[in-house]
């Protein structure tokens, strides 16, 4: 019996010392296979760290909005069809790639909504000199550099829109050129510092050059913070330059005639000549972080020279032969945003206005010879809505604008228009 349990015990002890040699005798028999696998586990590592530097990100903007009155033309998110006060739409289908890399990033942008159409937003890349990581190259497609709610992004802003002024001056809010950004590194103590400062076609979004006119854009921030992150305020100051070649003779300006206030031809050998197109702006922000959750005043106010056309104000994107009118204006808006608690919810107030012509008023616009128009009224919008955050990726916004126009003496704007905006969107971001 003992010699039996002797054999299976050697038995076992051979089987044992088969087992712990074998990966040994592996290594020493097939070195080949080991570096095949070693270089297989570093090419995937390899692959792994290039997609690490490509972000998809984007959002999706669904929502419901109810007018006042059927086919109104609306600031917010573009005019009712006619006969409809009520529609469903994709206000904002956006998919954007980033790659970045040690010192630089590309970003391209696209957006597509339910009518079919799929335009371009970004297309640019940024270069950071990588000695004193204080210079950056902004290239190609991007938001213009001027105050605060034209670059904010339409998926962190708390109103479903930006204000009247910003979409007439700035259409579409990008432009193409190049900026050159200047701020020291955040570890450096004046990193509180940001100018932005760049040359533009002027001409915005989906539109192509067409003269050698090119605008300057600048914008200075300073940005600061309590030590415990609780108080923080941001300032900043804008300059816009720039303007367009005209192809037509005339051009009119706002004149005094027998104590009226009206229209006048002033050049009448204007064809080719460039026209002026100056901005100036002041923004500011405070928050502070207390027992009734974070509140934020955000305000901005712009004021400049805008050309324009008899019955349009817009900015001019492509070659005029209508005459041309230039209008002094005024504008601005102020938000007030309380988070409710620490809970998820958000209370959002603003106020803006856009006087397109701060030499007239209402009760000129209208009146016979003065050629003054629609283009001229000054509006103002009171804008009352709530935010409720799901999550990280989903929130909810009811909002409501309520819009007023001045009375003037021209036919369909003697009194306010019924041109009230009720919108409900869900967004979600990834």
């Amino acid at each position: 019996m003992k010699l039996l349990k002797n054999k299976w015990l050697g038995l076992a002890g051979c089987l044992l010392s088969l087992i712990v040699s074998q990966p040994i005798m592996a290594q020493i028999v097939d070195p080949e296979q080991q570096d095949s696998t070693q270089s297989t586990i570093a090419k995937l590592y390899q692959d792994v760290e290039s997609l690490k530097k490509l972000k998809i990100s984007g959002y999706i903007q669904a929502q419901y909005q109810l007018a006042d009155s059927a086919g109104i033309k609306s600031y917010a998110g573009g005019d009712f069809p006619s006969f409809d006060d009520k529609r469903f739409l994709i206000r904002r289908g956006r998919l954007k790639a980033t790659w970045t890399n040690s010192h630089s990033s590309f970003v391209f942008q696209v957006d597509a909504t339910e009518a079919g159409t799929v335009s371009l937003k970004d297309a640019y890349f940024k270069y950071t000199d990588p000695y004193l990581q204080l210079f950056t190259l902004t290239a190609g497609l991007f938001n213009r550099p001027f105050g605060n709610e034209l670059p904010m992004s339409s998926s962190d802003r708390e109103s479903p829109e930006r204000g009247r002024m910003s979409q007439i001056i700035f259409p579409g809010e990008r432009d193409m050129g190049f900026m050159l950004t200047i701020q020291a590194p955040k570890t450096s103590r004046w990193n509180f510092i940001k100018l932005d400062a760049g040359l533009f076609n002027g001409t915005g979004l989906g539109a192509k050059e067409f003269d050698k006119k090119k605008d300057f854009i600048g914008h200075l921030t300073f940005n600061k913070a309590s030590l415990n992150e609780k108080l923080k305020f941001v300032l900043g100051a804008s300059y816009y330059d720039g303007g367009f070649r005209q192809d037509n003779d005339t051009l009119f300006s706002i004149q005094t005639v027998n104590d009226s206030v009206r229209f006048i031809q002033e050049n009448a050998k204007y064809k080719g000549e460039t026209t002026k197109r100056k901005y100036y702006g002041v923004d500011a922000q405070f928050s502070i972080d207390w027992f009734p959750g974070i509140t934020t005043l955000r305000a901005e106010m712009i004021f400049g020279e805008q050309p324009g056309l008899a019955s349009d104000n817009k900015s001019i994107s492509a070659v005029v032969t209508k005459p041309i009118f230039q209008r002094k204006f005024k504008g601005g808006y102020v938000y007030f945003l309380q988070n409710i608690g620490q809970s998820k919810a958000q209370f959002v107030l603003k106020y803006d206005w856009y006087d397109p012509n701060k030499d007239v008023s209402g009760d000129k616009i209208g009146l016979q010879n003065s050629n003054l128009t629609e283009a001229d009224i000054q509006y103002t919008t009171i804008g009352i809505g709530g935010i409720w955050r799901f999550d990280q990726n989903l929130k909810l916004m009811a909002y409501y604008d309520i819009v007023k126009n001045e009375s003037t003496k021209l036919k369909g704007y003697t009194s306010d228009i019924k041109d009230n905006v009720f919108t409900l969107r869900l967004q979600y971001r990834f």
